[in-house]
C-alpha cells in the first residue's frame, strides 16, 4: 500500500526521501520542529494572553480531586488512544479501507476546523487590537468584535473543508502535512494550557512509556507490519524511503512548550525547546547511525525526558 493510499486516514506526517542522502531525515525533522515551534509559540501566546490557564479540557479536575485527577486523566486518554489504535488495526486486517478513510477524513477535518475556529479568531483579535492601538483605528476592532462569532464559524467551515480536500487530493500532499502539523501543534498547546498543572506532566511521562511499547511491540508495530506486508516493493522503493512522524509526537512536543511558557517563563520555554530539539536530533541520530536498530523508533521518550528534566529542575529552583 503506497503513501498516497494511506495519507487520507493515517495519523502521521508522511514524507518520501532520497536514500542516497544519509542526513535527509535529520534535515527534515529540524524543519518540522522549527515549524512546530512557531505554531506552538503563536497559539500559546494567543490563548494564554486571553484566557490564561485552566482545566476545561480535563476529564477530571485537579481543583476537585487533587493530584489523583492527573492519573485518572492519563488513564482515560490512554484508553482512548489504545482503543483507537486497535480499531485501526482491526479495520486494516479486515481491509476496510473505505471505512478508515471516511472516519479519518471526518475526524481530522473536525479537529482542524475546531482548533482553527478558536486560535485564528483570537489571533486576529490580538493583531487588530495592536494595530488599532498603534494607528488609532478602533472602529476596525469594534467591527470585528461584532462579527467575531460569525468569523469563528467561518474559520471552522473553511478549515474543515480545506483539511478534507488536502486529505483526498494526492496533489496536495505537501499542504496535507503542513495542515496536519498545525492542527497537532495547536491541539497540543490547548491540552498543555487547559488540563491543569499536574495532568500535562503525568501525561508526558505516561505516553512516553506507552510510546516505547506501542512502537516496539504494541499497536503501532502491528499496524506498520500489516501495511508493509500489503505494499509490494517497486523500483522506487530501492532509491527512496518513507519517513513517518506521528501526530502524537508533535502534539506532546507542543504540550511541553505551551506548559513551560504558561506555568514558568520565557527562559524555561527556550530551555524546553532546546531540550526537545536535542532529544529529537539524538533520536534521529540513533535511527540513522545504528544499523542494528529497527526502522521504527519511538519519538517521544528521549525528547520528553529531556524536557521534563528541564521543567523539574526549574520547579525546584
Amino acid at each position: 500500500m503506497s503513501n498516497n493510499e494511506i495519507s487520507s486516514w493515517f495519523p502521521a506526517l508522511i514524507y518520501t526521501l532520497e536514500k542516497k542522502d544519509k542526513y535527509s531525515v535529520l534535515k527534515l525533522i529540524i524543519k518540522i520542529f522549527i515549524a512546530n515551534l512557531i505554531f506552538a509559540t503563536t497559539a500559546t501566546l494567543t490563548l494564554w494572553l486571553i484566557f490564561g490557564t485552566g482545566e476545561e479540557a480535563a476529564f477530571f479536575k485537579e481543583s476537585e480531586l487533587g493530584g489523583s485527577a492527573a492519573l485518572y486523566n492519563l488513564i482515560i486518554f490512554l484508553l482512548i488512544v489504545i482503543v483507537s489504535s486497535l480499531s485501526i488495526y482491526l479495520l486494516i486486517k479486515l481491509r476496510k479501507f473505505n471505512i478508515l478513510e471516511a472516519i479519518g477524513i471526518f475526524l481530522f477535518s473536525l479537529v482542524s476546523g475546531s482548533i482553527s475556529s478558536i486560535v485564528i479568531p483570537l489571533l486576529t483579535y490580538i493583531t487588530l487590537y495592536l494595530l488599532s492601538s498603534l494607528f488609532m483605528i478602533e472602529y476596525v476592532l469594534s467591527v470585528f468584535l461584532n462579527i467575531f462569532d460569525v468569523f469563528s464559524i467561518a474559520m471552522f467551515i473553511l478549515f474543515f473543508i480545506l483539511q478534507a480536500i488536502v486529505l483526498t487530493q494526492k496533489r496536495f500532499s505537501a499542504i496535507r502535512n503542513w495542515l496536519l502539523l498545525m492542527t497537532a501543534s495547536w491541539s497540543g498547546v490547548f491540552m498543555g494550557l487547559y488540563t491543569g498543572f499536574l495532568t500535562p506532566l503525568v501525561m508526558m511521562v505516561g505516553f512516553s512509556l506507552y510510546d516505547i511499547y506501542a512502537v516496539k511491540r504494541g499497536p503501532i508495530k502491528k499496524i506498520t507490519q500489516e501495511l508493509c506486508e500489503m505494499r509490494p516493493e517497486s523500483s522506487e522503493d530501492r532509491s527512496k524511503s518513507s519517513f513517518v512522524l506521528g501526530l502524537g509526537d508533535l502534539f506532546f512536543y507542543s504540550m511541553a512548550l505551551s506548559y513551560s511558557l504558561a506555568y514558568f517563563n520565557a527562559f524555561v520555554f527556550f530551555e524546553v525547546a532546546f531540550a526537545l530539539i536535542l532529544g529529537v536530533i539524538l533520536t534521529i541520530w540513533i535511527l540513522i547511525s545504528s544499523p542494528s536498530v529497527e526502522k521504527e523508533l519511538p519519538a517521544l521518550p528521549i525528547p520528553l525526558m529531556f524536557a521534563l528534566i528541564v521543567i523539574f529542575f526549574n520547579s525546584i529552583i
